[in-house]
C-alpha cells in the first residue's frame, strides 16, 4: 500500500497547531514524554562537538577502512571473530538503511524480476518500483509464528522462474508489526535458503531496529549467518539513522558476507560505483559520528541513553498491547520495537476515520500501524478503546 508516511505526519503537525488533542502515531521517530525528538543527549552533544574537518570534507565513498572495521565490530558484536573467520566480509556506507536496500535492488536484480517479501511489510515496493522490479509475497504469520511453510513454498516458486532471487527479511522488531523471529525460525530460514542450490540467492537482511530488540542476545542470530552456503550472498542493511536517532542525517551501510572471497571482491566495486553515481558519498558527519561512538569510552554513554529509550518504548508497548487485549482489539503478534499494527478490515478508509478524530496513523495491508515510539504513555492511556470505538471494531 503506497502511502506517504511523511505527509501523514506533516498533516498531524499542522492539525496540532489547531487542536490540542492530536495524537501523531504515524512517524517512526522516537519522541520522549515531553515531545522532544531523539532522546539521546550523548548523540546531540557529539554532533555539536564535531569540528569543521570532521563535517565539511568529502569522505571515502565506502566510508573508509576505520568506518568499515568499526561497523563490523558494532554489528557483529561478540561474534565478530567467529563470523570473520568463516565468512569474507565487505561494506559500503549508504544514506541510511534505505540506501543499502535501494543499491541491492539496483545492482543484484534485473528489471522485470521479482523480489520475495512478506505480505505485511514496510514499503519495499518503493525501491522495487525504482529498480523496475516486481513484488512476490509470502505470508508472514502462521498464528503467532513466522510462516515457514509459505516462505519456503513461495521461494521455491520464484526460484523456478528466475536464476537470482532477492529475499528480504526484516528482523528484529519487524516494521510494522513489532514481531521478532526466534533463533529457531531464523536458522530455519537460512536452511531454506541453503536448500536452493540451483539458484543464486541474495539474502537482504534488514536489521534497522537491531538495537531496539529485547532479545537476551540480539546478535546471536547474526552469528547464524556463518551457516550460509556459497550460493547465498548476504547483504545486511544497517541503519545508523535509527540506531542513533539521527533520522535526517542518513547514516547507514550495506554489509556483504559470503563464504566465497570472489563474491565480495565482485560486489564491493559495484556498491561503490552505485554510490558514486547515485548520491556521490554519504555525509562525512555520519561517518565521523559513527567512528566517535565506536570507541568503548564514548559508546558507554550512548548505551545508557539507548537503555532509557528501550525501557520507555517497551513500557508504552506493554500499555497499548495490554489495553488492546482487555477490550478485544486485535493486533499482529508483538515482541518489541517501534510499532504495532491494529487489524482493521479497511485500512485505507479506517486511517482517514481516525484522522477525522485527530489520531494519525499509517494504513498497511490488513491494518493500521501505530508508531508507539512517538506517542507518550499518557496519550496511550485509553487509545486502544478510542480506536475500537471510532472504527466500530
Amino acid at each position: 500500500m503506497a502511502v506517504d508516511i511523511l505527509k501523514i505526519s506533516k498533516d498531524a503537525q499542522e492539525a496540532a497547531k489547531i487542536y490540542d488533542d492530536v495524537i501523531n502515531a504515524s512517524i517512526g521517530m522516537f519522541y520522549d514524554e515531553n515531545k522532544n525528538i531523539g532522546g539521546m543527549p550523548t548523540v546531540s552533544k557529539a554532533i555539536r562537538n564535531l569540528t569543521d574537518e570532521e563535517i565539511l570534507p568529502y569522505p571515502a565513498v565506502d566510508g573508509g577502512s576505520l568506518f568499515k572495521n568499526n561497523l563490523y565490530s558494532w554489528v557483529f558484536g561478540q561474534y565478530e571473530s567467529e563470523i570473520r573467520s568463516k565468512l569474507f566480509v565487505g561494506a559500503c556506507a549508504t544514506p541510511g538503511g534505505s540506501g543499502a536496500i535501494a543499491s541491492t535492488f539496483a545492482l543484484l536484480a534485473k528489471p522485470g524480476e521479482s523480489v520475495l517479501v512478506s505480505d505485511i511489510r514496510w514499503q519495499y515496493e518503493r525501491f522495487a518500483d525504482r529498480a523496475k522490479l516486481n513484488i512476490h509475497e509470502h505470508h508472514l504469520f502462521d498464528g503467532d509464528h513466522f510462516n515457514l511453510k509459505s516462505f519456503k513454498e513461495e521461494l521455491e516458486k520464484l526460484c523456478k522462474i528466475q536464476k537470482r532471487v532477492i529475499v528480504i527479511i526484516n528482523d528484529p522488531c519487524h516494521n510494522p508489526t513489532g514481531f521478532t523471529l526466534s533463533e529457531t525460525e531464523f536458522q530455519e530460514i537460512i536452511h531454506i535458503l541453503n536448500a536452493q542450490t540451483d539458484n543464486d540467492i541474495v539474502f537482504l537482511y534488514d536489521l534497522a531496529y537491531l538495537e531496539y530488540s529485547h532479545e537476551s542476545d540480539n546478535r546471536k542470530k547474526i552469528a547464524s549467518l556463518t551457516q550460509i552456503k556459497p550460493h547465498v550472498l548476504t547483504i545486511i542493511a544497517f541503519s545508523g539513522s535509527k540506531t542513533f536517532g539521527i533520522y535526517g542525517l542518513r547514516m547507514g551501510a550495506a554489509i556483504y558476507l559470503s563464504p566465497l572471497e570472489k563474491k565480495i571482491k565482485e560486489v564491493h566495486p559495484m556498491f561503490v560505483n552505485e554510490a558514486r553515481g547515485s548520491w556521490s558519498a554519504t555525509p562525512t558527519i555520519t561517518i565521523e559520528l559513527f567512528n566517535h561512538f565506536a570507541s568503548a569510552e564514548n559508546r558507554a554513554g550512548f548505551l545508557k541513553d539507548l537503555a532509557k529509550i528501550n525501557t520507555l518504548v517497551q513500557e508504552r508497548s506493554q500499555s497499548f498491547i495490554s489495553q488492546a487485549k482487555e477490550i478485544g482489539l486485535k493486533t499482529h503478534p508483538f515482541r518489541s520495537g517501534f510499532y504495532t499494527v491494529v487489524l482493521t478490515p479497511n485500512p485505507e478508509k479506517d486511517y482517514l476515520k481516525l484522522a477525522e478524530h485527530h489520531i494519525y496513523a499509517v494504513p498497511m495491508n490488513g491494518g493500521i500501524r501505530i508508531a508507539l515510539c512517538s506517542i507518550s504513555k499518557k496519550e496511550i492511556i485509553g487509545l486502544p478503546q478510542k480506536i475500537k470505538t471510532i472504527l466500530s471494531l
